[in-house]
């Protein structure tokens, strides 16, 4: 029998335990996010956290600049948050326009600002252990893994992406909790050969519905990553959910997986740091 790994109602309990906390502790934590440009995709990841921190009671600041804007007015508008004292945390919404330096941008946050975990001073800490610095995508996704209730130590997971950044912090996550790791892309000629040998599958690709069942094994954990729209209408992942479904023993619905996680642990990483101010 498949169990659908439910993501949003995961991030629901989470959501209220935040909620709760705030109120309890009377605190007022605020969530700063620059965007560049008028991306749809973007646009609609901005509005999504902007709706989660209003449920919980975190203030939310949108900063948005030009699509032709310069390295030097995003740092800009970096540096006067990096010193407000009334932001606890501040993120850049990615992908950034291609004349953008998006390393150089991220480095100019403050580490203890940092709300999605990118800076490389707390991927540092992330790769030496210190598991309060996963950056928020792959600690969704590792909460998502240990609601199968599964014993994961000691099995066999497959990363297809196209991030080298995403599949190596993944990798290294993974890693730390003794699973053992195959990391797959597109541009393999062998990638299909590695996750048919997957107990664990984690896809972030960027192409609607490309794993079949012919490219899994029976049983596996299925973690899709992927949003695509399929006729600027319909949303869905990389995985074909409905051809893969029967074979999995866990899969994340696409939407309704991944998603709600990554914000739901991007609300609790503010809080985190609005308390160590």
């Amino acid at each position: 029998m498949t169990n659908i790994i439910d993501g949003k109602k995961i991030a629901e309990d989470i959501r209220q335990q935040i909620l709760e906390q705030i109120r309890e502790q009377n605190l007022q934590p605020s969530l700063a996010a620059i965007l560049v440009g008028e991306d749809p995709a973007s646009e609609l990841y901005v509005r999504l956290k902007k709706e989660a921190c209003q449920k919980v009671g975190i203030n939310f600041h949108l900063y948005r600049l030009a699509n032709n804007c310069t390295n030097e007015q995003v740092i800009e508008v970096i540096d006067f948050l990096n010193q407000d004292p009334e932001i606890s945390a501040l993120l850049v919404q990615l992908p950034l326009p291609k004349h953008l330096d998006t390393n150089l941008i991220i480095q100019t946050i403050d580490p203890k600002k940092d709300a999605d975990g990118f800076h490389p001073d707390n991927l540092q800490l992330f790769k030496l252990g210190q598991q309060e610095q996963t950056p928020v995508l792959i600690a969704g996704i590792w909460q998502l893994l240990l609601s199968t209730q599964e014993k994961l130590m000691g099995r066999q997971a497959c990363i297809l992406a196209n991030s080298r950044e995403f599949t190596e912090n993944m990798a290294i996550a993974l890693e730390q909790q003794k699973i053992n790791v195959t990391i797959a892309y597109l541009a393999d000629l062998n990638w299909r050969e590695k996750t048919r040998k997957a107990d664990i599958l984690i896809v972030a690709v960027g192409q609607a519905m490309i794993i079949g069942h012919d490219d899994i094994k029976k049983d596996v954990i299925v973690i899709d990553v992927g949003t695509n729209k399929i006729n600027n209408y319909f949303t869905v992942g990389d995985v074909n959910y409905t051809d893969v479904f029967s074979y999995c023993s866990h899969i994340t619905p696409v939407p309704g997986g991944v998603g709600p996680m990554t914000i739901a642990l991007l609300l609790k990483r503010c809080l985190d740091l609005d308390q160590k101010k």
